[in-house]
């Protein structure tokens, strides 16, 4: 549900209409928020939307209690039949982490590659001779098939089958294009976008504090005041991603990267590494004598469920205590249950830990969020820019202790640090992917006057410059000696390895306008098949260089079919003598929240169909 009174401002923005309560429901928006510990699932009909209303999916196989994520984790059997969430047997070892692997080993960063979770999660994998695409279509194909019919239970099966379904998955804000177009890859594997009777299901990607910005300054509702500048910690299982946003105008809220965000491979699993090594240390050779059940339970029964979600400074003195599996103390007398040599003290077959144990396990990975979060700070200050509040969210980001951390890091600078409220910050990502979903396309309205949306992210900082290689005459005052090459077509020198940036590193990105150049290529008879295809680069570099050089990356490759024919070109004759035809075209970039477009234009005719596409590497 949305926060109280948002009903009376959709009406009054137009997305509430009573005398529309009667059409037919005709689309489907559906969130899934993939994590790499938990994921989680919201649904919205335009109908529920209209009407306040977006629903959880909190009921999961094999789970007899209510929750609002489900496990990420995939366990096959002996005939490699999957099993997934709450339904991976308590002895199986399922697949963990497997999001990560969608990164390439030098994205991942030394501390990650080192990681035992993902080096283990990384061998399993080689051993099984699965890719990650594949362990995340498999897994998404059996959470797919339980949101169908959890949404067909709900509305039944010919409602269901009459709606349009546009499908928006949250994506960290730092993965790669590439590991989103595996993700992609991914949905389309699962079944997720198979043909049906209403129409193509569509697809789109949302960064993950993007998703949680328009969920959670929805919810503040009078709260926001334009000028306010809010850094959103969106701190999940792997990875902990921040956008801060400045907040342009209110009815409708229109947000404004303020600064470019960051993230870090940061998050909930490395303080559940520490907690383990912790135990592992403590019990020494009891540890080595429990079964993949045993720390099992003691990982998710006594710590993911019990102490870690819950855990806050208090009296030196409090005791958390950790209850054994029994095969610790296998073949050992009543004495093995009990070692006060040492602290944490082990008592009856429990392990005793104090506030200062617990304390230790998250100090590592709270550093490196503040770290993230500071930098955040600095960057709006450089711009001139005060942080109002910073805005928790994600499993991570619930936790008590973190929040009570940043509350002191920060109180006394008068940056309010805040914990969804109203809604769960479990759930917050995904119900934020929802309002993606409907919010799309209609940031055009801001320039038409006819606003409908409550909520809006109208323009992004862009992470990195994303260009194209061009030739152009050579230029001594410019131009290096060794990039020259005789054209014998045009008949002169040339550089072809000249960058031409559509958007620079650092550069905000208005949602609303592409940015658009034009080209122009030569072809003989024979070297035009009647496409168009066009390699992209990006650069981290703070700076991008104008040529290209080792920091330039492949991007992907921009291919289109063209409507024109060989013969409809106008003539070209080389300087050789040479009969040729000139494709004179437009290539187009348009930023998007999750990744960047473009479009192609022939004679101001958008090539259109399945054909125009990047094909990112």
């Amino acid at each position: 549900m949305f926060g109280d009174g948002l009903d009376k401002k959709l009406k009054r923005l137009g997305l509430h209409d009573d005398d529309d309560d009667d059409e037919v429901e005709d689309s489907l928006v559906i969130g899934i928020d993939f994590g790499t510990t938990y994921s989680g699932v919201a649904w919205a009909t335009r109908a529920d939307f209209e009407n306040n209303q977006i629903n959880f999916i909190t009921s999961w196989p094999g789970n007899g209690r209510e929750e609002g994520k489900v496990p990420t984790e995939l366990w096959y059997d002996e005939n490699g039949e999957p099993a997934w969430g709450y339904e991976v047997p308590a002895d199986g070892d399922p697949f963990r982490w497997f999001k990560l692997l969608l990164l390439r080993t030098e994205d991942l960063g030394p501390d990650l590659r080192r990681s035992d979770f993902v080096v283990r999660s990384q061998d399993m994998m080689e051993e099984s001779g699965r890719t990650a695409v594949g362990l995340i279509a498999d897994y998404l194909r059996l959470l797919w098939a339980h949101i169908m019919s959890t949404i067909e239970r709900a509305r039944g099966e010919t409602v269901l089958e009459a709606l349009a379904i546009h499908v928006v998955i949250t994506v960290p804000a730092i993965w790669k294009s590439y590991a989103r177009q595996a993700m992609e890859d991914a949905a389309k594997d699962a079944g997720i976008l198979d043909s049906r009777a209403a129409g193509d299901t569509t697809l789109a990607f949302v960064p993950e504090p993007e998703a949680a910005a328009l969920s959670t300054l929805l919810e503040q509702g009078r709260g926001v005041q334009p000028g306010n500048v809010y850094v959103v910690c969106d701190a999940g299982g792997g990875t902990v991603d921040l956008i801060s946003y400045k907040v342009k105008s209110t009815k409708p809220i229109v947000l404004q990267e303020a600064v470019e965000g960051t993230g870090g491979l940061c998050g909930g699993i490395f303080i559940d590494q520490a907690f383990e090594h912790m135990c592992s240390g403590r019990l020494g050779l009891k540890w080595k004598r429990l079964s993949k059940t045993g720390i099992r339970e003691i990982m998710k029964n006594e710590w993911e469920y019990g102490i870690k979600p819950q855990f806050k400074p208090a009296k030196v003195r409090k005791e958390h205590i950790v209850s054994l599996p029994a095969e610790a103390f296998r073949d050992r007398g009543p004495s093995s249950l009990d070692d006060t040599s040492r602290e944490p003290y082990i008592k009856n077959g429990r392990i005793h830990f104090l506030g200062p144990h617990i304390e230790k396990v998250f100090e590592g990975v709270f550093a490196d969020i503040e770290k993230l979060v500071e930098g955040q700070i600095r960057k709006a200050a450089d711009k001139g820019l005060a942080v109002t509040g910073i805005i928790l969210v994600g499993g991570l980001g619930s936790s008590p202790y973190l929040y009570e951390h940043l509350k002191a890091m920060h109180s006394k600078a008068g940056i309010a640090v805040l914990q969804s409220g109203g809604i769960k910050p479990r759930t917050a990502i995904c119900r934020g992917a929802v309002l993606k979903g409907f919010l799309e396309g209609h940031e055009n309205q801001l320039e038409t006057g006819n606003v409908i949306a409550p909520i809006m992210v109208t323009s992004t900082v862009s992470r990195a410059s994303y260009g194209i290689q061009f030739k152009t005459p050579f230029d001594a005052l410019r131009h290096l000696e060794k990039d020259k090459r005789w054209d014998e077509h045009e008949g002169r020198w040339e550089v072809t390895n000249q960058m031409n940036w559509y958007l620079k590193r650092g550069e905000m990105t208005s949602n609303i306008k592409p940015l658009r150049a034009s080209w122009c290529r030569l072809y003989k008879k024979k070297e035009f098949n009647g496409t168009c295809s066009v390699h992209l680069y990006q650069c981290e570099d703070e700076v991008p260089p104008t040529r290209y050089t080792p920091s330039v990356r492949t991007l992907g490759k921009f291919s289109s079919d063209l409507d024109v024919e060989y013969s409809d070109l106008p003539d070209f004759k080389s300087k050789t003598g040479v009969m040729m035809k000139k494709l004179e075209f437009e290539l187009e970039l348009v930023p998007s929240g999750a990744s960047v477009k473009f479009v192609l234009y022939v004679d101001g005719r958008k090539q259109r169909g399945e054909s125009a596409q990047i094909r990112f590497v």
